[in-house]
This record gives structure tokens, sequence and C-alpha cells, in this order.
């Protein structure tokens, strides 16, 4: 392989790592919300502002899965 092909697989691995991170993190938030919602339930309107983050975040996986 080419040094170019190389730098592009670690580019590519390093997208998809920093993907999964950042799903995580969007998961982890939707968990932190279930628990500040039980003491302050205006805290609801935070849910669709979640739920976007997660979804872009899903989607950013399943577009760099296709471009594999």
């Amino acid at each position: 392989m080419t040094e170019k092909s190389e730098n592009v697989i670690k580019r590519a691995r390093g997208m998809w790592i920093l993907a999964m991170v950042n799903s995580g993190i969007w998961a982890i938030s939707i968990i932190a919300l279930v628990f500040v919602i039980q003491h302050s339930p205006g805290a609801k309107g935070l849910f669709p502002i979640l739920a976007g983050g997660t979804s872009v975040s899903i989607v950013l996986i399943s577009a760099l899965s296709k471009s594999k």
C-alpha cells in the first residue's frame, strides 16, 4: 500500500472512534436527563435537543460504515 492510502485508513479509523465516543456521550446525557427530570420536570424540553444529537451521531456512524 502507498503511504497516502495508509494515511486515509488511519484517518477513517480515527473518525470512527470519535463518532462512537460522540454517540456514547449523547447516550449518557439522555440517561442523565432521566435523573434530572425526576427532580425538575421542566427539563423535559431538553429531550429533543439530546435526541437530535444522538440521531446525528447515529447517521454519522452509518455514513462512516458505508464509506469503508
